[in-house]
């Protein structure tokens, strides 16, 4: 009898913390990832080049930047920026684009011609 009282106490014991104040502390965890990705969530809807389905392979060469490699596909600043952030997301770079190795490849990715002109230069 006293082995089942100590287990039932035991289970139910949380530190002397109310279940209140628990769920408080989850309900407050769960709105701040939700607030987190909502920031993100705009962006990706109006960036086409994240919604692409096509894709260049390009191998880093001796100065080459994430900047460059944007410039390299548009000459519009905005896309520029847009493919800049895209190149980072799919290629899981780092946030500012750092860490390039040369003979590393990347997948860039590419809008129809309908959708917007691009430079040819690669």
């Amino acid at each position: 009898m006293f082995e089942e009282n100590v287990f039932w106490n035991n289970m139910f014991d949380n530190g002397g913390v109310s279940i209140m104040k628990c769920m408080k502390k989850r309900l407050f965890q769960l709105a701040i990832v939700l607030v987190a990705a909502a920031a993100f969530m705009p962006f990706h809807l109006t960036n086409d080049y994240l919604r692409s389905s096509d894709f260049d392979t390009v191998t880093i060469k001796q100065n080459d930047s994430v900047w460059s490699l944007a410039a390299r596909y548009t000459t519009n600043e905005k896309r520029a920026a847009e493919l800049r952030q895209a190149i980072i997301e799919v290629n899981g770079l780092a946030p500012d684009g750092s860490g390039l190795r040369l003979g590393q490849q990347l997948q860039v990715p590419v809008l129809g011609r309908s959708e917007s002109p691009q430079v040819a230069e690669k």
